[in-house]
Parts: structure tokens; C-alpha cells; sequence
């Protein structure tokens, strides 16, 4: 039964990216995909240099490249006083990667590279929507429902890549234990110039304010611009464009002239399955775990979790141990919850500081962190996800 492909549910980019390193490895696969078309949606950005290390290992860096916006370094600022705090310069981290840079580049031109990077030697299955599984023992079985109705297939194993709300996840009877923040992020992208406005400012810059931080993100063809959104704000009338761009103006503190390219608003989740195995079926990315993406830990942690099993479940197909299995389980939840989701806890509560105290000795310690080489290597290692290397 080993011959079987293994199936893999979810066509975004971790789905396909441990499609792609599966093949890599020679490895049949067969990807299903619910939605009749990959996603437009943009919500997923940064890409860390530790994941450009393994899309150059795949062979498809050079065209995510071409298409996103390299940043070299990361900004904080005081949105009251529009006074930046720190600089982090990824130069520092030159000798550690050979992608000393952070990229912007919207998830959905990730995926339009490794789609038919993947169909060069297997089938992704559009509109297939996962409805059962069963694991047989020495196979697992997946009922689909397609246009021309149910299908089922057989694979060596079944891989969950099918999102925050992970039929494989459900099918296996797991809970998704943590917790929502009461608060929301509303994405704006819009063409704005913010340089008049706040001279120096970067590409990635992070806006400290206790009521309404912003995060500032440069991409090929928009800026966009993230709000902390409050619980008590209603949703209808956040998405009004004449309330979008009052909270730009807000922002801005002037009128000027820009569009607004698309706006977007959710709800934000720290949340980490039971176990990422049950016998042949594994879950990886969003279906196994979910966390606030302030520092961009989220997408790239999933891609992560791909690069973690592939070589382990090529390895059980070539008669290797089950264990391997376990062990990716074991370590890729204990970094999902005490790596990714302590580091975007903190990022997070940076972020919302309100109390005059905190603020000010967070700033301290960012401009004395920015000011030591040595730490600032560190804090780019941490935060470009080299720290501890896959």
C-alpha cells in the first residue's frame, strides 16, 4: 500500500508546498483542493529568509522573487509623536542566510508559481471538497465531493493542509484548544505615499499605539495598511469606505488623494491542535495550528511544517519507522506552541501596550537593542525564523 499516493487536502501554500518537497523527494502525491479556483485572497504576506532557503531548495525562489518586494529592515514607531524608535537593518544577518532580507509578496502569487510547479508530475483536484476519511490501517480511504459527484480515493496517508477550519482536523475528532482576542484586524490596501508624512519610514514598519496600532506593509502593486480594530466597534460600519478612509485620515492627519485598492476584516485566533498524527493521517499549517500573525509567523510556520515532514514520511514509505511520524508530530507542535505562538504573544502585547510605563520601557529596550550589533543579529535571527533552524 505504500505505492499509494499520498493525498494531501488543501491547495494554499502549505499544501502545495509539502506537495512540491514530497516530489522532490520522488514521493507520488494528489492534491484536492475545495474551492473551484486557488485563492485570491492576499492575507498572508512576509515571507521569512528561513522559507526562501527552502523555496530555493525547490526551485521556485527565483520566481517568487520577481514578484514581491524585498525589505531590509524593520521600523517601530510612536504613532503620537510620529517618531521612529528603532531600526533593525537585516544586514547584520548576512552571514547567517543568503537571503538577508524580509519579502512581501501576497500568498495568492505564491501559489500560482507552485500549482503548476506541482502538475508538472501530479493532479491537483479543484472543487474537491473532503467530506470523510477513513484510515484502514495499511491505507487511508477520502470520500470528495465533486461537480460530477462523490469520489473516493485511496492513499498511503492523508495530509491536512486544509485551513483554520480543517475538515481532516474535524473528521479526526481533535479540539483546536486556545483562545480570540476580543480585538480584530482590518486590512486596507491602498497606493498611499507615506513618506511626506513620516520621513524615513520603511517598508515594514510597525506603529505603536495603545488605542489603534497600525502596521504599515509595502508590496509590489499596494501598501497596506493593518488597524487594530475594537471589539466594540460594529462590522458593517468599519467596512463603509467613507469609515475607511476617516480612520485613514485619522491615521494620516491630513486629507490627501489615494485609492483604495481592498479592504478586509477578521478575527484573530491562538490555537493549537491535540496531536498533528492519527495513525496515517497528519495535519500541518493552519489545520494543526493557528496563532495572531503580528511578525508574519503563521503561513511561514506551515511551510515549515511541510519541509519538517516531508523527508520523515519519505523515509516511513521507504519502510523507515513510524516514529519518524511521531517525532515530526511532537516537535512541530511543541514549536507551534511554545516558539511561534510565545514570540507573536509577545509581538502582540508589544504592540497593545497602554500603560505609560510599558510603553517607555519597551521603546528603551528597542533603541538599546538597535544600538548593540550583536543583539540586533540576534533579534533578526528570532525574528526572520533562523534562530532555530528546520
Amino acid at each position: 500500500m505504500n505505492n499509494l499516493p499520498v493525498l494531501i487536502v488543501g491547495a494554499g501554500p502549505v499544501g502545495l508546498s509539502l506537495a512540491l518537497a514530497l516530489q522532490k523527494l520522488g514521493v507520488a502525491v494528489q492534491v484536492f483542493e475545495a474551492l473551484p479556483e486557488l485563492s485570491a485572497e492576499a492575507r498572508a504576506s512576509t515571507f521569512h529568509p528561513a522559507t526562501l532557503e527552502l523555496f530555493a531548495a525547490w526551485g521556485v525562489l527565483d520566481a517568487l522573487l520577481a514578484r514581491g518586494y524585498r525589505v531590509h529592515s524593520l521600523q517601530y514607531w510612536e504613532r503620537s509623536t510620529r517618531q521612529k524608535v528603532a531600526e533593525f537593518d537585516y544586514g547584520l544577518i548576512a552571514g547567517d542566510t543568503p537571503y538577508p532580507f524580509r519579502l512581501q509578496c501576497p500568498q495568492s502569487i505564491l501559489t500560482r508559481i507552485l500549482k503548476p510547479t506541482v502538475e508538472r508530475a501530479a493532479p491537483v483536484y479543484m472543487d474537491h471538497t473532503l467530506v470523510s476519511l477513513r484510515d484502514a490501517g495499511d491505507y487511508v480511504e477520502a470520500t470528495f465531493a465533486t461537480p460530477q459527484g462523490t469520489k473516493t480515493v485511496r492513499g498511503s496517508y492523508l495530509c491536512g493542509a486544509d485551513g483554520a477550519r480543517s475538515t481532516t482536523r474535524r473528521e479526526l475528532g481533535l479540539s483546536f484548544e486556545g483562545m480570540t482576542y476580543a480585538d480584530r484586524f482590518l486590512l486596507v490596501a491602498t497606493d498611499i505615499d507615506f513618506q511626506p508624512l513620516f520621513p524615513g519610514m520603511g517598508a515594514v514598519s510597525y506603529v505603536f499605539d495603545p488605542q489603534e496600532w497600525v502596521i504599515i506593509l509595502h508590496l509590489p502593486d499596494a501598501t497596506r495598511v493593518v488597524f487594530r480594530i475594537r471589539d466594540d466597534e460594529d462590522e458593517h460600519a468599519i467596512r463603509a469606505e467613507s469609515a475607511l478612509r476617516a480612520r485613514l485620515r485619522g491615521f494620516l492627519g491630513t486629507e490627501m488623494a489615494y485609492a483604495i485598492k481592498s479592504h478586509s476584516l477578521y478575527s484573530v485566533h491562538q490555537r493549537v491542535a491535540d496531536t498533528f498524527r492519527v495513525g496515517r493521517v497528519l495535519l500541518l499549517g493552519d489545520a494543526a495550528h493557528i496563532n495572531n500573525p503580528v511578525g508574519g509567523f503563521g503561513m511561514n510556520s506551515g511551510i515549515h511544517d511541510a519541509h519538517f515532514l516531508a523527508p520523515r514520511l519519505q523515509r516511513v514509505l521507504s519502510g523507515a519507522s513510524h516514529a519518524l511520524l511521531d517525532e515530526y508530530a511532537a516537535k512541530r507542535r511543541a514549536y507551534a506552541l511554545h516558539h511561534v505562538q510565545q514570540s507573536t504573544a509577545q509581538n502582540y502585547a508589544q504592540m497593545s501596550a497602554a500603560a505609560a510605563d510599558q510603553r517607555r520601557a519597551r521603546d528603551a529596550e528597542l533603541r538599546a537593542t538597535a544600538a548593540d550589533p550583536t543583539r540586533t543579529r540576534a533579534y533578526l535571527l528570532r525574528a526572520s525564523m533562523l534562530e532555530d533552524r528546520i
